[in-house]
């Protein structure tokens, strides 16, 4: 069974280990914060129609809700800012972000979030990539054929489906939305609809190794797409895995208990697992503030750019 050891490190452990005279086993949670905090709010960015992605966590919540002994509420956002901003004013307690919008949250709350686990993939390996893809009947085979054509991002804040593809085409040489015409779609199901449906001739979305996570494994599950239909033209350097994400004002045993919860999915039921997930995983592991530290450098030099933008204007 999982040990509190894995993902407890440093002071986290020792103030842990703290909160009770008497050790405290693996199968045990912690508890004694219910009382504070009688209701958790959940936050997702929906990968489906926000129908969809209710029912598909209801199953989760039903289950955390056992586990944890309070409710459990879903929140939703059409956008990664709408969570943010939800956790940033402590409306929600975690939520399911990506690498991006986790570092630019904790740039926003001066590092009052930290996250908790992410999905392993099935060979125990970590990450997703950023993906181009395109029809698979149209003419383009690379992201060279695609220049001067329509090509969707989804969010400033995703990390696969904006901030990756726009550091990655400026290195060849020429702004993204200059090497394209490169519209918002609003999120990733969106920027792949709008390539089957012709309105974009390509579209930058995230995936894993076989598809076995991300917004092509979701839609493929939920009969939106037909892996046939669709083929990648470009594919970025591996990223690490999109984290839940918690606040760290809330009470130790709290987070310790909701790491393990969701660590223990995969051994009550895997299809949880694979829910919040959004694909095919070995399960939830911990990770850390340093995994994803090539997005908080980026957080941490937009922020200094706003600055000193509004500095200038001032």
């Amino acid at each position: 069974m999982f040990s509190r050891r894995i993902f407890l490190s440093g002071a986290l452990m020792a103030g842990a280990m703290a909160l009770s005279s008497t050790a405290v086993t693996a199968d045990e949670y912690i508890g004694g914060w219910q009382k504070d905090y009688p209701l958790i709010k959940y936050g997702i960015i929906p990968v489906e129609t926000q129908t969809q992605t209710t029912s598909s966590m209801d199953d989760f919540l039903a289950h955390a809700e056992k586990e944890t002994g309070v409710k459990w509420k879903l929140f939703q956002a059409s956008n990664y800012s709408g969570v943010m901003n939800a956790m940033i004013a402590n409306q929600i307690d975690l939520a399911w972000l990506s690498g991006k919008s986790y570092c630019q949250t904790w740039e926003d709350s001066k590092g009052m979030v930290e996250p908790l686990v992410a999905a392993q993939e099935l060979d125990g390996s970590m990450g997703y990539v950023s993906v181009l893809v395109v029809k698979t009947d149209s003419p383009y085979k690379s992201a060279e054929d695609l220049k001067g054509k329509t090509v969707a991002r989804t969010d400033p804040l995703s990390g696969s489906g904006y901030i990756v593809p726009t550091i990655e085409f400026k290195k060849k040489g020429t702004p993204i939305d200059q090497y394209f015409k490169s519209p918002l779609s609003g999120g990733h199901p969106q920027s792949v609809m709008g390539v089957l449906r012709g309105t974009y001739d390509g579209a930058f979305t995230w995936t894993s190794k076989n598809d076995n996570i991300g917004n092509i494994r979701k839609m493929i599950d939920k009969g939106l797409l037909k892996r046939d239909q669709i083929r990648v033209v470009w594919t970025s350097k591996p990223l690490p895995s999109p984290p839940i994400v918690i606040r760290k004002d809330l009470p130790l045993a709290m987070r310790v208990d909701l790491a393990k919860m969701f660590v223990r999915l995969k051994d009550h039921n895997m299809k949880l697992a694979e829910a919040i997930a959004q694909g095919k995983t070995n399960g939830l592991v911990p990770v850390y503030h340093e995994n994803y530290a090539l997005f908080c450098e980026a957080a941490k030099a937009a922020s200094a750019a706003k600055k000193r933008k509004r500095t200038k204007k001032n």
